[in-house]
This record gives structure tokens, sequence and C-alpha cells, in this order.
């Protein structure tokens, strides 16, 4: 299996869903979780403008909030990208 696969398999299983497969080109790369998930493996952490994007088509089209999932090569604690508006209904849905 390569990386990056393994890389959105952990991801969503994390979140309760399952890998989307081949169909990840025109949805998510998860399916069965509460966002639209896109997940990116880099060498470096760096945040592009075309993923936040990509993210956004995809949350718009499975209306659903997104959440863009970035890691380094060999990372296990990858770092989270999403609307700020969306952190803070999740900090008040906890409340």
């Amino acid at each position: 299996m390569t990386a990056w696969k393994d890389h959105e398999r952990r991801i969503a299983r994390a979140l309760g869903g399952e890998r989307s497969g081949p169909l990840g080109r025109h949805g998510s790369d998860a399916t069965g979780t509460a966002f639209a998930i896109e997940c990116k493996r880099t060498t470096r952490y760096g945040l592009r403008r075309t993923w936040i994007e990509q993210a956004r088509r995809q949350a718009k089209a499975e209306a659903k909030p997104w959440l863009l999932v970035i890691a380094e090569h060999r990372d296990r604690s990858p770092i989270v990208v999403l609307e700020f508006r969306e952190l803070v209904r999740m900090i008040e849905a906890a409340k």
C-alpha cells in the first residue's frame, strides 16, 4: 500500500469512516464522517491555496464542512485546517 493511501485510511478510520478509494477523485478522501475530508502528504509542512479550494469544492458537493489534514512524510501527528466558524460551532456544541 502506498504511504498516501495509508495516510487517508488512518485519518478516515480515526474519524469513524472509511477511505473512499478511487471515488475520492470526485469527492472527499473519506466516507462516513461528519466532514468532507481532504488528506495531503508533503515533504515540508505548507498550506496551498489549491488544497483549500479542493476541500471547499468537495464540501459544497457533499453539503458538509471541510477538513484538510496535512502530514509530512513519516509523520504520525498530522495537522488540521478548517474554517474558523466551524471551530467555533464545534466548541459551542461541546459546551
